[in-house]
């Protein structure tokens, strides 16, 4: 036995009009039509759903059918709300993850922009360490991550590269060791702290082994401005995004070192086989349009 959808709309519309006629009136189809729904249902729950007279009645299974009704007309009314909420972004967030350096030459102007055309979408925003935006967008902390690609992304992940950036290793001219660091850094390196963002322990990414053996310490920063401050106080050396070395004063590269640069792509990530909200798919589009 199934109660069809129409027959639930047909039972509460006599029932919340008092009478077939107006039922019918109501739903736009003939009364014939309403009672032959009627009797399908009394039919198929084998009882009497209505007690007929100058005034409809409900029997005790009439009363448990109408409650059922309206919850059903309820969540279906409900449901078809929010889908059109869902289709304004008026339910929908973006859940968005930035590296610091995207967040300081991009952000501002891409969220200003998804802000304006999608007024009603809520925003979630954290700027964090690109290695751990790996990690959180593969354990749902973020829908989307947007930084520079590792070198061994996730296969389950989606990447979208917008653009390419290198990595620079720098020290501040007011670093207590500046012109020795300068003159002959593979000799002084071994004696350096590495002020970083984040970096993950040897075992998880053996390539990290080769940086932390050629250094004498490593301190994780995640906030970018904390680490350009340790750096110009003479703490340690760090890494910089050539656009930011360009436009910061005091900055220069340590060359000649196995790690004194490297280059990687930029761009959205995501997993692939989960579905995105309207929030993310619209961040998307207009970073496609802004890179290209």
């Amino acid at each position: 036995m199934q109660i069809e959808r129409q027959e639930i709309r047909v039972f509460a519309a006599v029932v919340e009009e008092g009478g077939f006629g107006r039922a019918a009136e109501t739903l736009d189809v003939s009364q014939s039509a309403v009672s032959q729904a009627i009797a399908n249902l009394e039919h198929k729950v084998n009882t009497a759903l209505l007690i007929r007279g100058r005034k409809l009645e409900l029997t005790e299974a009439g009363k448990r059918l109408f409650s059922y009704a309206r919850t059903v007309i309820n969540e279906e009314t409900e449901a078809l709300s929010d889908i059109q909420r869902i289709r304004s972004g008026a339910l929908s967030t973006l859940n968005l993850a930035m590296s610091s350096t995207v967040n300081r030459f991009h952000g501002t102007r891409l969220l200003l922009e998804f802000s304006e055309r999608n007024p009603l979408t809520r925003l979630k925003l954290d700027v964090a360490p690109s290695r751990e935006m790996v990690y959180g967008v593969d354990e749902d902390r973020w829908e989307l991550g947007f930084g520079p690609f590792q070198s061994r992304m996730p296969g389950h992940f989606e990447c979208l590269p917008f653009y390419r950036e290198q990595r620079m290793l720098v020290v501040h001219e007011d670093h207590p060791q500046f012109r020795a660091l300068m003159d002959s850094p593979e000799a002084h390196m071994a004696q350096q702290t590495l002020l970083t963002s984040y970096l993950d322990d040897a075992g998880k990414r053996p390539g990290n082994a080769r940086i932390r053996d050629l250094v004498g310490d490593v301190w994780e920063v995640s906030h970018l401005e904390l680490r350009l401050a340790l750096c110009e106080a003479g703490k340690g050396v760090c890494y910089l995004a050539e656009d930011l070395l360009d436009e910061l004063p005091g900055y220069h590269h340590l060359a000649g070192l196995e790690i004194s640069a490297f280059e990687r792509e930029v761009g959205l990530y995501y997993k692939k086989h989960k579905a995105l909200s309207e929030g993310a798919k619209r961040f998307i589009g207009i970073c496609q349009r802004a890179f290209g």
